[in-house]
């Protein structure tokens, strides 16, 4: 009888600690806002960096770069670099 009684015992606190669990996570779920506090680049920022960038290898900016879009700018960047890329 005494198994039977511990065994029930082990049985309920296990139902139990499920339950609880389950509780506490429906609870503790993560509500948090995140919020951007960087500020948006501009096209004249890309182009900053991306000379920046270029001058440490000792090269220019192309000539038409004032008649690109901002994602002209970003798309040549982005070729430059990849010119670059180490595989793997």
């Amino acid at each position: 009888m005494t198994k039977k009684i511990l065994l029930a015992g082990v049985l309920l606190a296990a139902v139990c600690a499920g339950a609880g669990a389950a509780v506490y996570a429906a609870l503790a779920e993560d509500t948090a806002v995140s919020v951007d506090t960087q500020p948006k680049l501009t096209r004249e920022d890309y182009i900053a960096l991306w000379q920046e960038d270029l001058a440490e290898s000792g090269k220019e900016l192309p000539a038409d770069v004032d008649s690109m879009s901002t994602q002209e700018i970003l798309d040549a960047w982005g070729r430059e670099l990849g010119k670059h890329a180490q595989p793997g």
